[in-house]
């Protein structure tokens, strides 16, 4: 008998390997892709639960049930084991993310026409491996529950709908197989509405490459310290998971109250009580996410750019406009 939903998932399975190269590596890789966003729930579960124990207040974490997590438990752990050897050297890293200013989210879910930078120079993204800015139908955006927010339950924070996915073959593919996190399309002006709640709830704006996606560009996460297994790891082990955003959070003394909401909300424990109890920033910490600067009612912290040439922001006009000339 004839099933529509199985040719859908034929398709989307044919898109996502065309994705990849025809070699044994590229092989690997199609297989890890499938794992990690065909049982997403498991996969972090099983890279949060690596560390979990060593945070400073570890969660009780609800591991995903069912048949379909059992039969494939195993591989996923493996696959997962394999990326965790390479999360703490930026040399090795395959799984990472760069911090986006609110306008560079926004050029992302505006375009027009696909996107084609290739690789980007490491003063945007400081990575080895998995830095490709390749987004095939950028107007193709998906919407799903935070994978990190579910895990811890009821202590994970609201809304859950907060990580979005762009372009082909990806939207395709998890929408059609992924069950577990509610994925849903929406527009572009939808995209920005959920950006813009994030940017007022001081989340971060993370734009994640994986080898295992491959090597691009694939999701815009919107953060938060307290759930999201990226943050925690760059928090609390030290793990180089986040690039910064090419800006780094300044305090204007004269301004400043000390009052300690910049503190209270720093995504990276960049904020910091001196001898004096002033509030300071810590600059080898701060990944310029904007957060402090939205909560600050006195105006008294601005985000200033950092050096180009040692970090830059991913701002698409301006790779474009030197691509072109």
């Amino acid at each position: 008998m004839y099933n529509p939903d199985s040719e859908v998932r034929k398709k989307s399975q044919r898109a996502l390997c065309k994705a990849f190269p025809r070699t044994d590596e590229g092989f690997a890789k199609l297989m890890h892709a499938q794992l990690y966003m065909g049982y997403i729930p498991l996969y972090i579960y099983y890279m949060r639960s690596s560390f979990n124990n060593y945070l400073p207040e570890p969660d009780d974490l609800k591991k995903p049930e069912g048949i379909e997590n059992e039969v494939v438990d195993e591989l996923v752990k493996c696959a997962v084991n394999e990326c965790n050897r390479n999360v703490g050297s930026i040399m090795t890293n395959t799984y990472h993310a760069k911090v986006l200013r609110l306008e560079d989210a926004e050029q992302i879910f505006t375009m027009t026409e696909d996107l084609n930078l290739g690789e980007l120079p490491k003063t945007i993204v400081p990575y080895e491996v998995a830095r490709n800015a390749v987004i095939d139908c950028p107007d193709r955006i998906a919407v799903i529950d935070c994978v990190c927010r579910s895990l811890r339950g009821d202590k994970g924070c609201q809304p859950l709908d907060v990580c979005l996915i762009i372009g082909e073959p990806w939207v395709s593919w998890a929408l059609d197989r992924d069950r577990y996190v509610n994925g849903r399309l929406v527009s572009q002006d939808e995209a920005l509405q959920i950006l813009h709640e994030c940017h007022e709830r001081g989340n971060v704006h993370a734009a994640f490459f994986k080898d295992a996606m491959a090597g691009r560009l694939y999701s815009i996460c919107n953060c938060c310290p307290c759930c999201c297994t990226a943050l925690l790891s760059q928090n609390y082990l030290t793990a180089p998971m986040m690039a910064g955003s090419g800006l780094i959070a300044k305090i204007d003394r004269e301004k400043c109250v000390d009052c300690g909401m910049c503190e209270k909300h720093c995504n990276f424990l960049a904020i910091y009580r001196d001898a004096e109890n002033h509030v300071q920033v810590n600059e080898d910490l701060c990944r310029g996410c904007e957060a402090c600067t939205t909560f600050c009612k006195k105006d008294a912290i601005r985000l200033e750019l950092v050096d180009p040439s040692v970090l830059a922001p991913l701002d698409i006009k301006a790779l474009k406009a030197q691509q072109n000339a």
